[in-house]
């Protein structure tokens, strides 16, 4: 029997809230012990489609996780708080580096912070470039983030 997309990932969703999964192979793991024939390939897409991303855990490792509106201005916060090891800013654009797997997760806090200063942002495992809008000036834009989360 042939389930649908839409009920794949709402087992995805649930899998997340419910199990600790830390990479792609355990969600094919569960998802095919529960009847599903998945590949890394689809689990992937659905990740991406789904907006899942890593958080931190306890032990030191990452974790997938659902996140809310509210939820991402906390990790939002939590990141430029905890995790961030430098900023610098350069005319229009600010470097915000932070502690290694946590890039993904500040560039996904920040595109749904929906900052309105912000014209694009580029991330990768460790920081995120947030390029501003052409009138925006660097310096009043990092503390102002720094001072509101």
């Amino acid at each position: 029997m042939r389930r649908s997309k839409q009920a794949r990932q709402q087992a995805i969703r649930t899998l997340v809230l419910t199990e600790r999964i830390q990479r792609q192979e355990d969600l094919v793991k569960h998802l095919n012990g529960q009847g599903w024939e998945v590949t890394q390939a689809t689990v992937s897409r659905d990740i991406a489609e789904l907006q899942l991303v890593k958080i931190p855990n306890q032990e030191g490792g990452f974790t997938y996780a659902v996140m809310s509106d509210t939820d991402y201005l906390n990790q939002l916060s939590l990141i430029l708080r905890e995790d961030t090891t430098t900023v610098t800013t350069q005319q229009n654009m600010v470097m915000i580096k932070v502690t290694p797997g946590t890039g993904p997760a500040l560039k996904m806090a920040l595109e749904e912070a929906n900052l309105n200063d912000v014209f694009g942002l580029i991330g990768d495992d460790a920081g995120v470039l947030v390029i501003l809008k052409e009138k925006v000036d660097a310096q009043d834009f990092t503390k102002m983030l720094m001072v509101h989360h």
